[in-house]
């Protein structure tokens, strides 16, 4: 036992190493060598959602429910794989437009407004009254039984829970500015969220390891024993399944609507990139948090603890067992876990009361003296407030219930943000009726069916009169209502809360129309916020009207500064701002404001000036005024990011300069605004005689026409010294897609490149040729043996004129003409098979000439022609059946010889496909502004698994040493260079089909 003025001391030297932890992170931030931002501190952070819940609770869940405390994390390990979707959309929006709470963040999505995100705030801070309450709880509980005095155990609670007060006003109200990221805040709590998980799991291994022999050990004795049970899910067990999901579900919302989480998750959020980490490494936190949970609960079932006493069996069963040391690390571990969630969930609420109702409650008192400082003093009051808040629910309520059911009644409370936030991101007719309906009538249930419990329960509110009358009728009962049994606790208050939730949102935004702010709010959130800028129409304001509003509150020389870096990024003057643009000034000033006061302040400051008299203007400018004084950025801050966005310039000036192509700017008369490094080399024309003059006489040879058109195109072209270019020209466009005037133009230099790829097609024609040559020296050297043979017979005969006559005169016999006629059928034969020769010869040679890279009006049922003549050589053709359809289709302007090597290449490839033989079926047809071209075989076909690698260089499907994997990524080539397409469709043993489409 440790006595009580000792635990003081350590509880607050505890605090004072998290202040000082917080203090050295805020210090190595200002010195720009921040050690919050990085995906693991972040990760760490949103560890704030294990309490003394997690560090206690779960235990005492496990001992008396079983497998049940694994939905409190099993739902947000599921709720963390939508995380890379849902809640970088969320942040992506909250840093827009600087929005700072949940209650903003939901009245903003329902045209910014003040009662929708009032209503939010109070359902949230009654809500999260038994949260806070249960870490007081704990506190108190394991204070009273690490010292061993329960005398007193009240006041020691009231002492803590003050102090635990003041520390979160040092954390989060030394000054007015909500706006501000907390980053010695953030890694407090990550520094706490390691000291809790290394707390745990020593004790964890000390009862699993010190007190039995492992777990199976542990394991093996439970299903032995009374409290096998628990092992198991369903009826009987402790655990229903319909009490299971609905508290998976109730956890699965809470990690992303306790106002704590939401201000770690989204607020505290320094880079987007962060959450990809952080929705692997907190489900693996959680994973470790809870490896020892089953054991402990079962260690201390099985050694003689009660399940009533089992929440502190973590700090009990070292200190029976004689480790004080070790209980006292389970105390430090369990304090640091409710400290964490008191001061961040203290800080949130604060904040939202701030901005959502004090702030504009006070708006007419801005003449009381001091009154910054009393806003100030207000907010940590607030503080003060909400924490001593949980207390009385803690000494008056909490007794009555474990940790685990204090903590689901504020898991319930949130999930009411559900309907209103998840389908205001998805779902564009929300409106604000619907949200505030929904959300009203779903906390009154929640508060009909677990609170007014709970209050009856703790004798506050007595069971008789009309109230006896509810509780007790079959209909209105809070624990079965509607008379419908078997929800469970939770889920018939979740069930019931939800529908209504659902059905007053749903229905309500159906039949009710959406204001202008609403419909704009509704694109800014579910779309993006540049289709919501169709919708603004003109405004009364002037520049001058939003820049006067802004130095009111920031300062003359940031309204300023504001308004110029609005009108640089438009690349206009003042005066010639459209309406439109003008209706952007002033959104961009709103969300400037939003930052520091809240976005339903923000949007009532910037309401059209008709609304309010130029007096009303005048009081209610003055009033925030006044608050905002201490909102304002620092002179130093502003330089900081100034210095910081010119080197992010001169960083992207550097890597244009050093890009390998030529990049050069050009405004709407064509001059020259940029010339790069590389435009020098390839022009050989410098920066400053570049600069100011136009295009057109710098480049002659660049076509004029396509530099007067606003579409971006790429061409390509020779120049008189023999140089190919490819230049790509672009328009500018603003942000919302209008025309802004100039051109960037990009210019390489291909030459080279060209030179490879016709090498590389002669190369891929003489493969080709190779290909063919075993084929065609057979068919050439069949005519030859039959001249050969022919040869042979006519040198047998005695074919000597005058021997033949003078034999014929001796010997009065006549010349036999059958000799002469087989001489004659020789002779033709001969001749026959000599032309065959030539022909194959010639074709090989027209095949294998330097092609010419012009494209010409071609027939291409000729070019077809040619390419079989070619082909049917090939020995393998014999087995092949071939069918050619081709109808009426014109001309085309291409290039012959490149489109013949496309022809032979597929060919030749169907021929390899079908050894066997089998049918080629080749059609050509007009489609639209197309002709199609189809090659289809009954081949062998191809995996589907490599279809998609088919077309690339040096891949093949045929046995080594069979094919060179060129074949089929020069026709790819050749087609794209046709501004045509090439698709191929196969399966193995079906045959393959390619389809071939050429502009006409």
């Amino acid at each position: 036992m440790f006595a009580s003025y000792n635990l003081f001391f350590i509880v607050l030297c505890y605090l004072l190493l998290l202040f000082a932890v917080a203090y050295y992170a805020e210090k190595k931030e200002k010195a720009g060598k921040s050690i919050v931002n990085n995906p693991y501190i972040y990760s760490l952070s949103l560890a704030v959602y294990c309490t003394s819940w997690t560090f206690y609770g779960s235990v005492g869940k496990a001992a008396t429910s079983g497998l049940s405390f694994l939905t409190t994390y099993l739902g947000p390990t599921l709720i963390a794989a939508i995380w890379l979707v849902v809640l970088k959309k969320v942040v992506k929006i909250a840093k827009t437009n600087r929005i700072t709470t949940i209650s903003d963040f939901i009245g903003s999505r329902y045209g910014k407004s003040l009662s929708l995100s009032a209503i939010v705030t109070i359902v949230a801070v009654v809500g999260i009254a038994p949260y806070l309450g249960l870490q007081i709880k704990a506190i108190i509980s394991t204070f009273t039984i690490i010292s061993g005095e329960a005398k007193g155990s009240s006041a020691a609670g009231l002492f803590i829970t003050l102090i635990l007060g003041i520390f979160a006003i040092m954390f989060g109200a030394r000054r007015l500015d909500s706006s501000e990221r907390h980053g010695g805040l953030v890694f407090a709590i990550a520094f706490e969220s390691i000291v809790k998980l290394i707390a745990f799991i020593i004790v964890g291994i000390f009862v699993t390891y010190g007190l039995f022999k492992g777990f199976g050990d542990i394991f093996d004795k439970i299903k032995d024993s009374e409290y096998s049970v628990l092992l198991f899910l369903g009826t009987g067990t402790g655990t229903d399944y319909s009490e299971w999901f609905a508290l998976l579900f109730l956890s699965m919302m809470a990690i992303m609507f306790l106002p704590r989480q939401f201000q770690m998750a989204v607020v505290e959020n320094y880079d987007e990139s962060h959450i990809t980490k952080a929705a692997w490494l907190f489900p693996l936190y959680l994973l470790l948090m809870n490896i020892f949970v089953l054991p402990i609960a079962f260690g201390g079932l099985l050694l003689g603890g009660a399940g009533k006493d089992a929440d502190y069996f973590v700090l009990t069963l070292p200190l029976n067992y004689g480790k004080q040391y070790l209980s006292l690390l389970a105390f430090i571990g369990g304090f640091s876990a409710a400290t964490g969630m008191i001061i961040v969930e203290a800080l949130a609420l604060s904040t939202m009361v701030m901005n959502s109702i004090i702030t504009p409650a006070l708006l007419n008192f801005h003449n009381a003296p001091k009154f910054p400082i009393i806003i100030l003093n207000i907010k940590r009051l607030i503080i003060l407030g909400i924490i001593f808040l949980g207390y009385f629910f803690a000494i008056s309520i909490g007794e009555f219930y474990s940790l685990v059911d204090m903590g689901l009644k504020s898991f319930e409370a949130v999930t009411l943000f559900a309907p209103a936030f998840l389908l205001g991101l998805y779902w564009k007719k929300g409106t604000k009726a619907g949200a505030i309906t929904g959300i009203t009538v779903g906390f009154v249930v929640w508060f009909y069916t677990l609170i007014i419990p709970a209050l009856i329960k703790a004798g506050i509110i007595k069971n008789i009169g009309l109230i006896g009358s509810m509780i007790d009728s079959k209909m209105l009962n809070p624990i079965s209502l509607f008379g419908i049994k078997g929800l469970g606790k939770w889920g018939n208050s979740l069930f019931w809360s939800m529908l209504f939730n659902l059905m007053f949102y749903i229905g309500i935004s159906i039949f009710t129309k959406q204001s202008k702010d609403e419909e704009i709010q509704s694109l800014i959130f579910v779309e993006s916020y540049e289709k919501a800028k169709t919708l603004a129409h003109s405004s009364s304001y002037t520049v001058s009207d939003i820049e006067d509003i802004l130095a009111q509150y920031l300062g003359k020389h940031e309204a300023k500064e504001a308004i110029r870096i609005f009108l640089l990024k438009k690349k206009r003057k003042q005066d010639e701002l459209t309406s439109k643009e003008l209706f952007e000034l002033r959104n961009e000033a709103e969300k400037i404001l939003s930052g520091a006061i809240g976005s339903s302040i923000a949007a009532i400051i910037f309401e059209n000036k008709l609304v309010l008299t130029e007096k009303e203007r005048g009081e209610l400018s003055q009033s925030i005024k006044h608050i905002t004084e201490n909102l304002r950025l620092s002179r130093q801050e502003l330089a900081d990011a100034n210095r910081e966005l010119s080197y992010l310039k001169e960083f992207s000036e550097n890597i244009i300069e050093s890009a390998p192509i030529g990049i050069t700017t050009v405004d709407s008369l064509l001059r020259v605004r940029y010339w790069n490094k590389e435009m020098e080399i390839i022009t050989g024309i410098k920066k400053s005689d570049a600069f100011n003059n136009s295009l057109i006489l710098l480049l002659p040879w660049i076509p004029g026409n396509a530099l007067l058109e606003n579409e971006p195109k790429e061409i390509v072209f020779h120049t008189p010294s023999h140089q190919i270019f490819k230049i790509n020209i672009s328009p500018f466009k603003d942000p919302s897609g209008y025309l802004a005037g100039g051109y960037i133009v990009i210019l390489e230099d291909i030459t080279e490149k060209k030179k490879m790829e016709e090498q590389l097609f002669q190369t891929s024609k003489l493969a080709s040729i190779g290909k063919l040559t075993a084929g065609i020296s057979h068919e050439i050297g069949n005519p030859l043996a039959s001249i050969s043979s022919l040869v042979q017979e006519l040198m047998l005969l005695n074919l000597d004129h005058t021997a033949t006559i003078q034999s014929s005169i001796t010997l009065g016999k006549e010349f036999d003409n059958s000799e002469i006629d087989f001489i004659n059928e020789s002779l033709k034969t001969i001749n026959s098979h000599i032309e065959r020769i030539a022909r194959i010869v010639r074709s090989l040679g027209d095949f294998a000439r330097i092609s010419s890279t012009e494209k010409t009006a071609s027939n291409i049922s000729e070019i077809l022609d040619r390419t079989i003549n070619l082909v049917k050589y090939d020995k393998r053709f014999k087995n092949i059946h071939l069918d050619i359809e081709i109808g009426d289709i014109p001309r085309l302007i291409v290039n012959p010889d490149q489109i013949q090597q496309v022809f032979l290449n597929l060919i030749l490839n169907a021929l390899d496909a079908m050894p066997e033989g089998g049918r080629l079926y080749i059609k050509i047809k007009k489609a639209g502004n197309f002709i199609e071209l189809i090659f289809h075989d009954t081949g062998v076909g191809i995996d589907e698994s490599v279809m998609d690698k088919i077309f690339d260089p040096f891949f093949t499907t045929k046995p080594f040493g069979k094919g060179t994997g060129l074949g089929l990524s020069i026709c790819y080539g050749i087609i794209r260079e046709h501004n045509g397409t090439i698709t191929a469709k196969s399966k193995k043993g079906e045959g393959t089909t390619f389809v071939i489409k050429l502009p006409i």
